[in-house]
């Protein structure tokens, strides 16, 4: 089963602190440190740790800020991020859900913010084989990204993300077109030599080596290959 597109996550963690609106509150500095404790032990592997600081990052916001701040959902996320990486895939889900239901309510479910949520609950559902709800959510994430950002790496990513799923269903045939959708986007807004060009490379031959067009697979996985070893003039197909 192919992958999904994991630099959304990242935009997605990088999001969490930036987004924090208002003048400061008491309390503030220290669900920061929190968060941003939580995210250094993310990045460094230490998920234990990650979890404890996310854990209380939220105990943090539900004391200075109350149930309705947005300093709540993003710390739940934050926990979400933690579990989804721990490959706690089910709390990772209880968790997301839940922050998801707090963005919705503050912010709408067209937002991108809301949007990012909604990704990283796709991904979850999705690595516990429920593709069919993985697939409405990877749609719905898709369809804020086309209209808040256009062609741009963040709807590639989720076209990736969209057609890595329809995959995992069987539907060759359907997947083709979206990730050859993702693959023009990933060329023309981040280059053709981009390790993400290369991803979308490697879904898109799986799907051709099922539809029985070996050749073509082929050349696209050696592409995908040579970017990855850092080669140059590897664009076309």
């Amino acid at each position: 089963m192919a992958i999904p597109h994991r630099p959304l996550l990242a935009w997605a963690a990088a999001l969490l602190l930036a987004a924090h609106p208002g003048p400061a509150l008491s309390g503030e500095a220290e669900w920061k440190m929190l968060v941003e404790q939580a995210n250094l032990h993310v990045q460094r592997g230490s998920l234990q740790q990650a979890e404890l600081f996310a854990r209380e990052a939220i105990a943090e916001a539900e004391r200075s800020f109350g149930p309705k701040h947005r300093a709540l959902d993003q710390s739940i996320a934050t926990l979400g991020l933690v579990l989804r990486f721990a490959r706690r895939f089910p709390e990772a889900e209880k968790e997301y859900r839940r922050a998801l239901a707090l963005r919705e309510k503050a912010l709408g479910p067209r937002d991108p913010q809301t949007a990012i949520l909604l990704n990283n609950l796709a991904d979850v559902v999705q690595a516990q084989k429920k593709y069919a709800e993985a697939e409405k959510l990877h749609r719905r994430v898709l369809a804020v990204f086309e209209k808040a950002y256009g062609d741009d790496p963040k709807t590639a990513a989720s076209l990736n993300n969209l057609g890595a799923v329809i995959q995992a269903q069987g539907r060759h045939a359907e997947a083709e077109p979206v990730l050859r959708r993702s693959l023009a986007m990933k060329e023309k807004t981040l280059g053709p030599n981009s390790p993400s060009v290369a991803h979308t490379l490697n879904n898109l031959a799986q799907v051709l080596e099922v539809l029985g067009r070996k050749a073509e697979a082929q050349k696209l996985a050696a592409r995908a290959a040579a970017i990855h070893r850092g080669d140059k003039a590897t664009s076309g197909s």
